[in-house]
């Protein structure tokens, strides 16, 4: 039990400090982003645009908007480091340096420390914290890029082919070697003014002896942080369990939950927001202990109470009480059973079917989906025939583009025993049952597609039974331009300024982008926003559950059950999800 205390003293003596970091720091980068946003928006406007998206980015490198744009984004990378990272190191280095930690003076030293980082090397570091380290899951990263992944659609083609996914482990393996090799190179420039090349090779110097008890310093942190979350998670689940043998009223039963809910919540929220400043605290105690060749040990300070962490503490309680109070009035308005979130098979059936065939179309009709996507691509005579990737290898065994072949040619493939559909047999199969989501794809996806795509849909007299989609915003501009009574949608992974305003009837963005504000601003401009490519179970139930109007899932089975869940919930499992939502976020 001593250790253990020993183990925590330094953590929650420097807890005082952190917090009031926190909370200065948050506010000082929240005014940077709003401006940075404001500014970007006006660059954007400027050349005829409403927002910056990943079907059309390229304007980035051929105005003086893009390549302002480009600068401010690097420059905001370089503060975000300083607010987000540097200052934090200043800040434990004064913690546990003995000296009194001015958090104002390490705001400001973190920031002034930038002016030694306007260099090759400096851009690196920036570079690997602010968008290698969140990929990679390793390290520390700023906040405005912490929750940074590879998008699905891109990580499903790299575990599909063992040679990408070696490639990529190799890559990723270099990297993190890197890291680790490298992990200090903050603290001594930071700490003892070397210069970056100096404090490198310090760097890999201190590692290198140090090693193993390094590796198990932070193994030892990260299991311990680790458990922590499984403690309170488990108390939860001990108290409800508890809970459930207490006799209580319908009345009683609501606030008492929601209460303990947020108890827990709240501590994980907490637990989670001192992750990054707990584990740079670790790593400077054990920089300063190599560097010191072992002779360097945590000293004990005289014990004070904090008024701001008992304020946060007593804000806490307040919000519990007032959110427990206004749930439990609210409830059934705030929180009702009206969920109309639909399901979109991806590639006509999911994994229902034969990818992209009418079986595929049946299968979503079977399983209560409200409409099938596809993606279309032209022939060598100019047909449109129904193909996802840039030839029919995978799908049919045959290495040939569309475009490299006939129609009568294409018509002899299969895919897993079902023939390759034209556009037209597809509106037949959808015709009266699902909404054909026709996705405008490959290289020839052009006006002339556009234009065939239009016409067939109103040949078939399926406007309104049809959806025109692409990830190529051109294309979707010049549909919604030309034919406004035709329904459009855009598919996007990225997005950046006032998406909604882009000129389409519907926005179908990429998970991590379908944010909480992004689907509310969308709504307000009159649209519908659907969600790609949305499979697995805890995503399924969140969009589900969410405000969007549609998610596009290759798991039609699973969002059918989950629609089942979801239209079957009581209030307080309806309140719960939420409350948790709206404090976790997505």
């Amino acid at each position: 039990m001593k250790r253990i205390k020993q183990w925590i003293l330094p953590y929650r003596q420097a807890l005082p400090a952190l917090l009031l970091y926190q909370l200065l720091t948050s506010v000082v980068t929240s005014l940077w982003m709003l401006g940075f946003s404001q500014l970007c928006g006006l660059l954007i406007r400027g050349t005829g645009r409403v927002a910056l998206s990943s079907g059309d980015f390229l304007f980035l490198f051929t105005t003086w908007q893009g390549y302002v744009i480009i600068l401010l984004a690097i420059l905001t990378l370089f503060f975000l480091v300083g607010m987000d990272i540097n200052a934090l190191v200043i800040l434990c280095g004064r913690i546990l340096g003995g000296e009194k930690p001015n958090v104002l003076f390490c705001i400001k030293e973190g920031f002034l420390s930038l002016r030694r980082f306007l260099n090759p090397r400096g851009l690196v570091i920036v570079l690997y914290l602010s968008l290698l380290s969140p990929i990679l899951g390793f390290g520390v990263s700023i906040s405005l890029t912490q929750n940074l992944y590879i998008p699905k659609f891109i990580t499903s083609v790299i575990y599909s082919k063992p040679l990408y996914l070696i490639g990529v482990g190799v890559v990723f393996a270099a990297l993190i070697f890197l890291g680790v090799i490298f992990m200090f190179i903050l603290h001594g420039t930071l700490l003892d003014q070397m210069s970056l090349k100096e404090s490198g090779r310090n760097s890999v110097r201190l590692i290198r002896k140090n090693l193993k008890d390094f590796i198990k310093n932070i193994i030892l942190f990260f299991v311990l942080y680790f458990l922590v979350i499984v403690i309170v998670v488990a108390l939860f689940f001990l108290i409800v369990f508890v809970k459930s043998f207490i006799p209580l009223s319908e009345s009683a039963n609501l606030p008492v939950s929601m209460a303990i809910t947020l108890v827990a919540a709240f501590l994980i929220l907490f637990i989670l927001a001192f992750f990054l400043p707990f584990y740079l605290l670790k790593l400077t105690m054990l920089y300063k202990r190599y560097q010191s060749a072992g002779g360097w040990e945590y000293q004990k300070k005289k014990n004070r109470k904090s008024p701001l962490v008992i304020a946060v503490a007593i804000g806490a309680v307040l919000a519990i009480v007032g959110i427990t109070s206004f749930v439990t009035i609210f409830g059934e308005t705030l929180f009702p059973n009206d969920n109309n979130t639909v399901y979109i098979a991806h590639r006509a059936g999911g994994s229902e079917a034969p990818e992209n065939t009418a079986a595929g179309v049946d299968a979503a009709y079977r399983f209560g989906a409200s409409g099938s996507e596809i993606d279309i691509q032209r022939t060598s005579d100019g047909y449109y025939v129904v193909n996802h990737d840039a030839n029919f290898k995978r799908t049919a065994g045959v290495d040939k583009k569309p475009s490299e072949m006939t129609l009568a040619q294409v018509k002899e493939l299969r895919v897993d025993g079902e023939p390759v559909p034209t556009l037209e047999e597809m509106l037949e199969a959808c015709r009266g049952r699902v909404t054909l989501y026709v996705e405008l794809k490959g290289e020839t996806a052009d006006e002339q597609m556009a234009e065939d795509a239009v016409r067939i849909i109103k040949e078939y007299q399926m406007e309104d039974e049809a959806v025109l989609i692409s990830l190529k915003y051109n294309l979707i501009d010049y549909i919604e331009t030309n034919y406004p009574e035709m329904e459009t949608g855009y598919l996007a992974f990225a997005s950046f300024g006032d998406t909604a305003s882009l000129n389409c009837d519907s926005l179908a963005l990429e998970e991590e982008t379908a944010t909480d504000d992004m689907i509310l601003s969308i709504h307000e401009k009159g649209k519908k926003i659907f969600v790609w490519t949305v499979n697995d179970y805890d995503d399924l139930y969140t969009f589900l559950n969410s405000d969007a109007d549609g998610i596009i899932t290759d798991n039609i089975a699973g969002a059918k059950q989950v629609t089942a869940v979801l239209k079957s919930r009581a209030l307080l499992d309806r309140a719960f999800d939420g409350v948790l939502s709206f404090l976790f976020g997505r």
